[in-house]
């Protein structure tokens, strides 16, 4: 009986350490490679400026600026705008509009004059009657006309974006030069005595 039992624990034994064999085996790597790591730190991701501005002259630019103001004027009359827009930004501007926001308004009291033709006291006609004759845009060397805005009206251009050619970009840095020439029609009555239009400018850029 005695040795039936040491028997039965020596197989035990050898079975215990075959299956501490096998473990070993499947646990183990069948074999040894060389390893390296590289790392990238600090990178990063940032967006660039966009930025219009505007000049009288062509050398200080800013954001909000009044160009003009014309007085005293009579039918026939001839006014020409210049200014300038620069891309003060770190991208190229690909389109690039001009909408006039025009106001008519009643300079005080109507004339006598005035009177016996304004039915309407408190609106001005003058916009009606001030026309651009020419519009230009200047850039890379080269005058472009915007034909969209040549013989209408400050009426009739009120609240409509005027496209400005600029070749399909303007680049970082560069700047055009508009000119915009206005006449006051000699077809206009005494209904525009005394009156005054405001006009605010507003220039829009795209990507």
């Amino acid at each position: 009986m005695e040795s039936y039992l040491v028997i039965k624990m020596k197989h035990w034994k050898f079975v215990l350490l075959g299956i501490s064999l096998v473990a070993v085996l499947v646990i183990a790597p069948a074999y040894s490679i060389f390893t390296d790591t590289a790392t990238s730190k600090g990178n990063g991701i940032s967006s660039g400026e966009f930025d219009i501005a505007i000049s009288k002259e062509g050398s200080r630019y800013y954001n909000d600026l009044k160009l003009f103001d014309f007085s005293d004027l009579k039918p026939g009359d001839v006014r020409e705008v210049t200014f300038y827009i620069k891309n003060r930004g770190d991208i190229p501007v690909s389109r690039l509009t001009v909408t006039l926001h025009v106001k008519d308004l009643e300079d005080g009291p109507l004339s006598p004059a005035e009177a016996k033709v304004d039915h309407t006291p408190d609106v001005g006609e003058l916009s009606g009657n001030m026309v651009i004759t020419a519009m230009t845009v200047e850039i890379g060397g080269k005058t472009l006309n915007v034909s969209s805005a040549v013989g209408k009206t400050l009426r009739e251009l009120n609240g409509k974006p005027i496209p400005l050619p600029i070749d399909g970009k303007l680049a970082p840095g560069e700047a055009v030069k508009v000119a915009m020439r206005v006449w006051f029609s000699k077809d206009a009555g005494n209904e525009c005595q005394t009156d005054s239009v405001k006009i605010d400018m507003e220039l829009d850029a795209e990507q």
